[in-house]
């Protein structure tokens, strides 16, 4: 598998897109991509595989701190660590930039929440009824940097 990440382009978008409609039940318009592509604060990168795109990540930072907004990874492309690859790009980019890291997480997603742990983020705290569609706590991770 020849797995590249990198930062995203406007080309991208509609692709980007695609995969959120087919990861959350709630997903992101393409207007809300554009703007993060858009703003110096925010990255957006994705994972290509034989360049196809098949996953991306969203982190937006403010001061000292960052939040990864939204992953996602193309349903046929699970389990074969392309978000392990997009968590590793965001950490390094963010490495010298912030101290601490935050996201949030459904309290489900096991997966998810597993492969956060294996990067050192720490659950800090429950947001209830965070999510809808269906309504779901979200737990908040933070990695210190």
């Amino acid at each position: 598998m020849n797995l590249k990440v990198r930062e995203a382009q406007e080309s991208d978008l509609f692709e980007i897109m695609s995969i959120a409609q087919d990861s959350f039940t709630i997903p992101w318009s393409l207007k809300s991509f554009s703007e993060e592509l858009s703003n110096p604060q925010s990255i957006l990168a994705v994972a290509e595989v034989n360049g196809e795109i098949t996953g991306y990540i969203i982190a937006r930072s403010v001061l000292d701190e960052a939040e990864i907004l939204s992953i996602a990874v193309k349903s046929s492309f699970r389990k074969q660590g392309i978000a392990a690859n997009l968590v590793t790009y965001i950490l390094e980019k963010l490495k010298n930039k912030v101290k601490t890291c935050y996201l949030e997480v459904r309290v489900s997603n096991l997966p998810a929440i597993n492969l956060y742990k294996k990067f050192g983020f720490k659950i800090c705290n429950l947001r209830k009824n965070y999510y809808l569609l269906p309504k779901e706590d979200a737990l908040i991770m933070k990695l210190e940097l």
